[in-house]
């Protein structure tokens, strides 16, 4: 299985990182580095570019990534794992407006108008599996179940917004990924 792993905003793609590591278990894991001061059709668009590039089979996001492997599987027709995810981008990422460093000292300026081109997550034709901590310390775990009461869901006692089960979640996205090749059409992994 071919994976592609969006990383969150301020983040960048880490091949050593426990979720990566993790994930290769199940299959080969690409990322690219998306800075997220971009506009959203400019991510779309790399996102979309790399999914043919490498003929990716299931995407895997944490935070932003969880909002953009939604966006984005749905409109190309593939299966998407959502961690921890930005439902709300716009009030999400409004306390980073202006100049910033991200976590790795790497300096930002977030254009408010960027943050304006992000609506809520779409809600509806929603058939990705979605990974909550409920120690996750920016986004409440509660409204995220609240938003989306009929997606399959995995929720963990304590963790973190980083997501500190991905181990234990192994079985259950191989499970999802051989149930929707089949409902999608993509055929064995």
């Amino acid at each position: 299985m071919k994976i592609l792993y969006i990383h969150g905003f301020g983040s960048k793609f880490k091949p050593q990182s426990d979720k990566v590591k993790s994930l290769s278990s199940l299959g080969v894991v690409y990322g690219i580095d998306i800075d997220y001061t971009d506009r959203r059709s400019v991510i779309t668009q790399q996102l979309r570019d790399v999914i043919i590039q490498k003929d990716i089979e299931l995407l895997v996001g944490t935070s932003m990534g969880g909002y953009f492997s939604a966006e984005v599987g749905l409109m190309v027709g593939l299966p998407y794992v959502m961690i921890n995810p930005a439902m709300s981008p716009r009030t999400t990422l409004s306390k980073y407006i202006g100049e910033g460093v991200d976590y790795y000292g790497r300096p930002y300026h977030l254009e408010e108008s960027i943050v304006e081109e992000y609506d809520q997550m779409a809600l509806e034709k929603q058939h990705g599996l979605l990974l909550l901590d409920k120690g996750d310390e920016l986004i409440d775990y509660r409204e995220t179940v609240r938003l989306l009461p009929d997606i399959q869901t995995l929720i963990f006692e304590g963790g973190s917004h980083r997501f500190d089960h991905i181990d234990e979640s192994l079985e259950t996205i191989q499970q999802y990924a051989n149930r929707l090749s089949v409902v999608l059409g993509f055929g064995e992994y």
